[in-house]
């Protein structure tokens, strides 16, 4: 089980790795043809347009994935952690950490990933909600 785990964690760093660097051409061994995206505020984007963004005008200064963590269930697993990023796109900074989900199968013995999600950015968790908040 821990080779597995490994392997997981390796399609991560990989995937990190291409998002960092910018290597649109990397998703294609990667990601599911049916991959879905889902970013932090709720778009969705397919793997051809996951990998596009790419081809456009974002970039990355720093992607990284904290303290990632693998949970089995037969030919899938779920990962867990947080991305921090320092990234340009369309004239805007985002430098941000998000709740990362992202869910991996195996397919004709490799691992791919099928979905990631974000959720954030990142507050305290004494913070209150952004709906409870003051409004100025």
């Amino acid at each position: 089980m821990h080779d597995t785990q490994d392997q997981v964690l390796d399609l991560v760093r990989r995937w990190a790795t291409a998002e960092r660097d910018g290597d649109a051409d990397a998703f294609d061994a990667l990601l599911t043809d049916d991959f879905a995206g889902i970013g932090p505020v709720g778009f969705v984007l397919d793997r051809q347009q996951w990998a596009a963004r790419h081809r456009g005008d974002l970039k990355n200064h720093h992607f990284e994935i904290l303290d990632p963590r693998a949970r089995l269930h037969g030919d899938a697993a779920i990962v867990g952690g947080v991305q921090e990023q320092r990234t340009s796109v369309m004239g805007h900074e985002v430098n941000d950490s998000f709740r990362l989900s992202l869910v991996a199968v195996r397919q004709d013995g490799r691992w791919l990933i099928a979905n990631i999600q974000l959720s954030g950015p990142l507050q305290s968790p004494s913070a209150p909600p952004p709906f409870a908040r003051e409004r100025s």
